[in-house]
């Protein structure tokens, strides 16, 4: 710069202290600025530049403030003077800031208010992740263990056992082996059930009411009274179906 050569004042110290954003919204350190800089001799003592040290150095302590919350102000605080001991002496139209410290703190109401917004967070993240759980498991009860009787019967063997895998004692293994097989998906009276469940779907409501009726007459005929009488009723009183 033009004005070097002229020569320079002796070292001026300012002091100057202010709120500089962090990288919440909302929650300011408390920033410390203590600098040293010079002026060319031939500006004169009325026009020396006030403040302008610390504007300077501040430009660099909110680019770092940026990026930490309020909740680490001694990692901004370290973070700002090392950039500031690389980039010194730092140099205007006006001055040359020769040496400069920067102290970071925090209010205690801001801190408090910073720890309340991370509690609240953790636990929303807890409760997110509870939910992801209890959705998984949901889904995995139905799709897997509900899906049919002797997967049902299996996993409560397993959640029941003193060890993961070990069967408990007086377990009727073949009848646990033979329901498998029964509900197999390729078995053939799954396959015939999916069947008559599609089918049912498909019928009307009389139509319905009337495959319930053939079906309690069908157990009876075939000495199931047990299973006749756990048959549904129609939807639609027999007085009240068409053609009656």
């Amino acid at each position: 710069m033009s004005w070097l050569r002229w020569g320079l004042r002796d070292q001026q110290p300012e002091l100057f202290e202010d709120q500089v954003t962090s990288s919440q919204s909302g929650l300011d350190f408390t920033m410390a600025f203590r600098t040293e800089w010079r002026a060319p001799r031939s500006t004169p003592v009325p026009r020396l530049p006030s403040g302008e040290a610390s504007r300077t150095v501040r430009v660099l302590a909110e680019q770092v403030a940026a990026r930490h919350t309020v909740l680490r102000p001694a990692a901004a605080e370290q973070e700002i003077n090392r950039l500031l001991a690389r980039s010194l002496p730092l140099r205007t139209d006006e001055l040359e800031v020769s040496w400069a410290c920067v102290s970071v703190s925090v209010a205690v109401e801001v801190r408090t208010y910073a720890e309340q917004i991370a509690q609240a967070r953790r636990e929303l993240e807890l409760d997110t992740l509870a939910q992801r759980q209890v959705q998984a498991r949901m889904k995995f009860m139905h799709e897997e263990i509900l899906r049919t009787p002797a997967s049902a019967r299996i996993y409560l063997m397993l959640e029941n056992s003193a060890r993961l895998g070990v069967l408990p004692p007086g377990l009727d293994v073949d009848g646990v082996v033979q329901e498998i097989q029964r509900w197999n998906p390729q078995s053939r009276w799954v396959v015939v059930a999916q069947l008559v469940h599609t089918f049912i779907d498909r019928l009307s409501e009389p139509d319905a009411d009337a495959l319930l009726v053939t079906l309690r007459s069908l157990f009876h005929d075939f000495g199931e009274p047990d299973l006749a009488a756990q048959v549904p009723a129609p939807a639609t009183p027999p007085s009240q179906n068409p053609g009656s």
